[in-house]
């Protein structure tokens, strides 16, 4: 289990990427997010990419360095 201070890495749609761009890296204070061209790959493709991406950085195969935890999704700040 990730603890709170484990840095994030997650796949989302974006329907507001640059002409041309399928995929953009996005470094946030909660770690790394890529950013989907909505189309270019599937719901089950992108869900599989987040669990991989959650299992490689839970059992420390890669390492972000220290970033903030994500805020809980619907939680305004």
């Amino acid at each position: 289990m990730e603890s709170p201070q484990s840095p994030t890495a997650w796949y989302f749609f974006s329907d507001d990427l640059p002409d041309g761009e399928v995929i953009v890296p996005i470094k946030t204070p909660y770690g790394l997010a890529f950013a989907i061209r909505r189309g270019a790959m599937t719901q089950e493709m992108l869900d599989g990419l987040n669990q991989t991406a959650e299992f490689v950085l839970g059992v420390g195969l890669a390492h972000l360095g220290h970033t903030e935890k994500p805020p809980d999704p619907g939680r305004e700040e």
